[in-house]
C-alpha cells in the first residue's frame, strides 16, 4: 500500500458541532494515529478559529484541503444554504481524492440534510453522496479479483458473486453501525416509514445480506459470521396475521441464503425479543450470540444502538472503494459553539477507519487500484 495514503476527515456542517469534535478528537491520544497520516477536508479558517475558541492547539504536521465558505453568512446552530454547499463540496473533494488514490479511508463529521436541501442538493444522507461520487462498484468484487493469499477463499467469494451476476445493480454501499462487537445493518436507510415495505424486495435483501457477510469476513476478520434478521412487523408477522412481508420476502430470503449461498443466518425474529437478548449480552460484556444484526428500517436499528452505545458507536459505510466511518450522531445545533460536544464517537470513528483500512486484505485492494 502507498504509504502516502491518508485518512481524510471532513469537518461536516460548520454551523454544527463538526469542527469542534474533529479538533477535540485530534487533540486526543486515544485515536492512535499520527497527524502525518491525516488530511482535513473543510474550511481552513473555521478549522483554525474553532481550535482558538476551544483553547486547543492546532495539530501540527496535519494537511488541510481548504473548502471555501462565506463566513459572513454563517450562524452557529442554524442550517443554511452556505453550510449545505460546504458540506457537499467537502464530500465531493474527499471522493475525488480517494479516486485519485490519495485516501485509504474517509471519516465524515455530521452534516445537515436540511442544509443540503437548502443548497439544492437533494440527498437523503452522506452515504448516498458517497455512492454517487465514488461509484457503486462492489468493493468485494474488486477484492475477489485482487491477489489473495488464500486461493480457496478467493474462489469462495467469486462463486458467491457469480450467483448474483444478473443482480449486480443491487450491490452498493450499506450502512453498518458498529459498537465493539455489536454490529447492526440497516436494510433501508432514510426512508419514510410508510414506504419501507415497497423498498424491500427479495433481491435487495439477498444482496444486502451477502454484502454484510463479505464485510464481516474481510473487514472484520470473522470467519463464518452468524447473522440475525429482524422481522418488519410485530411478532415477525405471526404467520401473516400482522403482515405479509415476512412470508413474502424474509422467509424465502433466509431459505435461499442458507441453502444457495451458505450464509449462517437466522430469523426473521420479533425485533423486540431479539434486541432484548442482544442488549442483555452487550450490557453484561458477554460475547453476543450473533456477529451482526439486520434491522429493516432506520429506527428499528438505531434505537437499540443509541440506547446501548450512543457515545461511541460508529456509522460505517461498507462496500465502497474506501472505508468510510462517521460519528453516530447529528449536527447538534443546540450546543454548537458552546464547547459542550461529546467527541467520543468521533474518536471511535477515526480509530475504526484506521483499523479497517490498515488491514492486510485492504492493503491488497489498494495495491490493485
Amino acid at each position: 500500500m502507498n504509504d502516502n495514503k491518508k485518512i481524510l476527515i471532513t469537518i461536516g456542517d460548520v454551523a454544527g458541532i463538526g469542527p469542534e469534535i474533529v479538533i477535540k478528537a485530534l487533540n486526543s491520544v486515544k485515536t492512535g494515529i499520527e497527524y502525518k497520516d491525516i488530511c482535513i477536508v473543510g474550511n481552513e479558517d473555521i478549522f483554525y478559529r474553532t481550535a482558538l475558541e476551544l483553547g486547543l492547539p492546532v495539530p501540527r504536521n496535519i494537511e488541510i484541503v481548504n473548502i471555501p465558505v462565506d463566513i459572513s453568512r454563517l450562524k452557529y446552530g442554524a442550517p443554511s444554504q452556505e453550510t449545505g454547499k460546504h458540506s457537499l463540496l467537502s464530500l465531493k473533494k474527499s471522493c475525488e481524492m480517494a479516486k485519485e488514490g490519495y485516501a485509504r479511508a474517509i471519516v465524515t463529521a455530521p452534516i445537515s440534510k436540511k442544509s443540503l436541501n437548502m443548497a439544492n442538493f437533494h440527498y437523503s444522507g452522506q452515504t448516498e453522496i458517497l455512492k454517487e461520487f465514488l461509484g457503486s462498484g462492489s468493493l468485494y468484487k474488486n477484492l475477489a479479483e485482487s491477489r489473495q493469499n488464500s486461493q480457496s477463499l478467493k474462489d469462495s467469494i467469486k462463486n458467491l458473486l457469480s450467483k448474483f451476476k444478473n443482480q449486480n445493480k443491487l450491490y452498493g454501499p450499506e450502512m453498518l453501525f458498529v459498537a465493539e462487537n455489536l454490529r447492526v445493518l440497516l436494510l433501508t436507510r432514510h426512508v419514510k416509514l410508510s414506504e419501507i415495505p415497497q423498498n424491500l424486495s427479495l433481491e435487495k435483501i439477498l444482496a444486502s445480506i451477502i454484502t454484510l457477510k463479505l464485510s464481516l469476513e474481510f473487514d472484520f476478520g470473522i470467519k463464518e459470521p452468524k447473522i440475525a434478521l429482524c422481522g418488519l412487523n410485530p411478532h415477525a408477522g405471526e404467520n401473516g396475521i400482522f403482515g405479509l412481508e415476512e412470508e413474502y420476502f424474509f422467509n424465502p430470503a433466509v431459505k435461499q441464503l442458507k441453502e444457495k449461498y451458505s450464509v449462517n443466518i437466522e430469523g426473521p425474529f420479533p425485533a423486540d425479543t431479539l434486541w432484548a437478548i442482544a442488549a442483555k449480552a452487550f450490557m453484561a460484556n458477554e460475547k453476543p450470540k450473533y456477529d451482526a444484526y439486520i434491522a429493516c428500517y432506520h429506527d428499528q436499528g438505531l434505537i437499540p444502538v443509541k440506547m446501548l452505545a450512543m457515545d461511541y458507536a460508529v456509522n460505517t459505510t461498507i462496500n465502497l472503494p474506501v472505508i468510510r466511518t462517521s460519528p453516530c450522531h447529528g449536527t447538534a445545533y443546540d450546543i454548537a459553539g458552546k464547547n459542550k460536544a461529546n467527541y467520543t464517537s468521533m474518536i471511535e470513528a477515526v480509530k475504526l477507519a484506521n483499523k479497517l483500512s490498515s488491514d492486510k486484505k485492504r492493503q491488497l485492494i489498494n495495491q490493485n487500484h
